[in-house]
This record gives structure tokens, sequence and C-alpha cells, in this order.
């Protein structure tokens, strides 16, 4: 298999790496070598445990908590095409592994809240919220699996679980803009995204 092909099953792999690890350690598989030079653009996102000491690393205190940096190579852009969208997919997966994390605290945390005197996750209108985050993800996974060479659809894909973490991040009510809650790492995977996803965001945030 080359870096430019994925299997289902590299991709499921991945998917529950993050699920179980985070952020950081489902980005250090799906790298697979990749390097900071290898970005699109003038940002790069790494996990933390790989970036050289000597290495132009923009301060970003969110993203150093869930053990990611963001380094400005002195080359970038370096990456066959084709093996950049096939690193697309494997991160869509690490991507949809911290939205299953952030899914299983929304789902916790409405647990553990009333309204009206009935549990907020029985409520309706948040039943039908957590369905269509099942859905999306179910989607964003085929999509991955079936178009993993159309740079277009992964860049789709991303932007669809981008949509999905915004969504129940509201469903967290404040803690869900928190820097210690548990939507940050969802954050940070968008911004790591940004960073290696041709057309799924700018790094303004970064200038």
């Amino acid at each position: 298999m080359t870096k430019t092909e994925i299997r289902p099953a590299i991709g499921l792999g991945l998917e529950r790496l993050a699920r179980a690890e985070g952020l950081a350690a489902g980005l250090a598989e799906a790298l697979e070598g990749l390097g900071a030079e290898a970005a699109p653009g003038s940002v790069a996102a790494l996990p933390a445990a790989a970036v050289p000491a000597d290495a132009d690393v923009a301060a970003h205190p969110l993203a150093a908590r869930v053990g990611i940096c963001f380094v400005r190579p002195a080359v970038s852009g370096i990456a066959p095409p084709a093996e950049l969208t096939a690193f697309g997919v494997r991160l869509g997966a690490v991507r949809l592994g911290v939205t299953r994390r952030l899914l299983e605290h929304t789902v916790a945390h409405l647990s553990g809240r009333t309204i009206g005197g009935e549990q907020a996750v029985r409520k309706q209108l948040i039943q039908g919220t957590l369905a269509e985050a099942e859905v999306t993800i179910a989607v964003v996974r085929h999509m991955l699996r079936a178009e993993p060479a159309v740079a277009a659809a992964v860049a789709d894909a991303h932007a669809r679980l981008t949509g999905l973490d915004w969504e129940l991040a509201k469903l967290l009510g404040a803690s869900g803009y928190l820097a210690t809650g548990p939507a940050a790492e969802a954050y940070v995977s968008r911004l790591t995204a940004h960073c290696w996803i041709p057309g799924s965001g700018e790094l303004t945030w970064l200038s």
C-alpha cells in the first residue's frame, strides 16, 4: 500500500485510536512520516512530541493543552497532491474519532442535566440533534471510504465534521466554549484540518 492509498480498516483503526487516546495520538499515526514541510501552506499542525526543539512554533495555548503544535516550516508544499489528499482521508478518520469523543461527552453532559424535571438528553429537539450527529458521522465515514482520491470530497467531509462539532459544542452550553472543556479538542482538530486540507479554512488565526 502506498501513501496515496488507504484501506477502510486503517481508517477505522485511526478513528478508534483518536476516540480512545485523542487527537495528538491519532495525528501521530496518520502522518505516516510526513513532516511539516509537506503541509500545503505556511503552517503545519504536528503532535507536540514530534516537533524538533529548534522548530519555529506558533504559540497556541489551547492546542498545546491537547498535545498539538503549529509549526512554520522553512519550506512547505512539497507533498504531491495525491499524497496530501490521502493524508486528508487519514486525518478525517482521526477527526471522526475526536468528534465521537465529543458526542460521548455531550450525551453524558445532557444526561446529567434536567429541563422541566426531565433529563435534557430525553428532550425531543435534543434527541433529534443527537440523531443527526450519528447520521453525519456515518455519512462522513462513507465519504472518506467512497471517494478517497477526490480532494473536493475529502474537503467536504472535513467541513461536515467542523459543522457537527460546532452543533455538539452548543449543546454543552457554557462548557462548550471553555479552553478546558470537552469541545476544545474538536476545535483544535478543525485548526489542524485548516493546516493540511486545502480549502478547509484560513490560517488568519495564526497571523
